[in-house]
């Protein structure tokens, strides 16, 4: 199976302090089942922060799926979400 390369983003709707940027490395099938398996990820996570799990998965934008390379999978590097600061 395929690796895919995912740069997510928070929505801006999110409570405040909650805007984020992470890249996640997945394997899956096709781009778009790489881009879910983020948004659901992430979604998760926003959770844990605090944000209803109702709206979580969509204040979740996946903007940039590439196929990559198996090689060029890192390890686990954290921090993997970086909280933006407010503007």
């Amino acid at each position: 199976m395929p690796w895919y390369r995912c740069e997510a983003r928070g929505e801006p709707a999110l409570a405040a302090g909650s805007e984020f940027a992470a890249t996640r490395f997945v394997e899956a099938d096709a781009a778009e089942t790489a881009a879910l398996t983020v948004r659901k990820s992430l979604g998760r996570e926003l959770v844990r922060q605090g944000i209803c799990p109702l709206k979580a998965e969509g204040l979740v934008s996946v903007a940039a799926v590439r196929r990559i390379e198996e090689e060029d999978v890192p390890g686990i590097v954290a921090p993997d979400i970086v909280w933006l600061a407010r503007a």
